[in-house]
């Protein structure tokens, strides 16, 4: 194991296309954008279990369900007179329609995978394709409706915790470094959002005058060396003050375990110092899968959705941390774990 499954979450491919002879989304006021969403699920619909979302038809906490997810973005949730969301029943596909572009596909998969998330939305992109004109010119490529998108109109982003090089205020140094390969670094959800958890999207900012492959793999080429630098900034911080972080990560420990009320701040960054300790082995951490999916079920909007009962806010931090409790108290232990 090179640990870089101890840093990478996940992986996402994104492609931007539109509609050939259509006014891009911000100007197209008629049915002809109800229209993209029908084609689109047409098309795609017999490849997969796919389900249909309009934003004019689902409520608010079902609509930020998703976009807790990472399944549509706060602005396609935001439009609710035409958009649309797509999506397969393993919630890997995601298909945003008239968000800042008539058509997003994205696949996420868990992990550093970006070639399969690339393969398996290439194949619905094909699928699309086949019934959609798409607009393209030979020079620029896919016509978005943000020149930053031009080109390929693909993002390929990595979803990273990176405790070690933000702790150790190191980050910066290594993220100017991947500047350099024109890669850009956001928060967990995105654009203008915070890096709750020490969680980071790193990704592409070239699309245009760039294949595909050289895309990913400069991407690539940027996860791998952030990688190393987290992982030796963890050893540094661990031989910096051992004390005193052993200290810490016991404590997040016992306070999942055992608090009666919890913010959602508070929720992830106890959890992330619990990751951590799974890392140093101070802590035996027996489904991660289940702690990832954790980190998304005690988001405001899906919380309420498991607990199936309106909650205000004081009710919602009492439900997250009973929630968080029993989920922790059934895959984190010390038990067999050396000090």
């Amino acid at each position: 194991m090179d640990g870089t499954d101890e840093v990478v979450i996940s992986s996402r491919i994104r492609l931007a296309r539109n509609v050939s002879d259509l006014p891009f989304p911000s100007k197209l006021n008629d049915e002809r954008a109800s229209l993209v969403a029908r084609k689109v699920y047409d098309a795609v619909n017999p490849t997969d279990n796919y389900d249909l979302y309009k934003m004019s038809n689902i409520s608010e906490i079902d609509g930020n369900v998703l976009m807790e997810k990472h399944l549509i973005s706060a602005d396609l949730l935001h439009n609710n007179q035409f958009g649309a969301a797509i999506i397969n029943e393993s919630e890997t596909v995601s298909i945003m329609i008239n968000e800042e572009d008539h058509i997003r596909e994205q696949c996420i998969m868990k992990g550093f995978r970006l070639t399969e998330a690339y393969d398996k939305i290439n194949a619905v992109d094909d699928i699309i394709s086949g019934k959609i004109k798409f607009a393209f010119d030979p020079k620029l490529g896919y016509l978005t409706s943000c020149p930053t998108n031009l080109g390929t109109g693909l993002r390929a982003s990595v979803m990273m915790f990176l405790p070690g090089l933000t702790i150790t205020k190191s980050l910066d140094s290594v993220l100017s470094a991947v500047s350099r390969l024109s890669m850009t670094v956001r928060g967990v959800y995105g654009e203008g959002s915070d890096a709750s958890g020490y969680i980071y999207q790193v990704s592409n900012q070239k699309t245009l005058g760039v294949t595909e492959a050289e895309i990913i793999a400069s991407v690539e080429t940027s996860i791998k060396h952030i990688v190393d630098a987290e992982l030796k900034s963890r050893d540094m911080l661990l031989k910096s003050n051992e004390a005193e972080l052993k200290d810490e990560i016991l404590r997040a420990y016992g306070i999942l375990s055992c608090a009666y009320k919890m913010s959602c701040r508070e929720f992830m960054k106890l959890a992330a110092l619990v990751k951590l300790g799974g890392y140093y082995k101070l802590l035996k951490i027996s489904d991660r899968n289940r702690l990832e999916k954790l980190i998304t079920d005690v988001q405001p909007a899906n919380l309420i959705s498991i607990c199936a009962k309106k909650l205000d806010a004081d009710e919602r931090d009492v439900y997250r941390a009973e929630f968080a409790s029993k989920i922790i108290k059934n895959i984190v232990s010390r038990d067999g774990v050396s000090r």
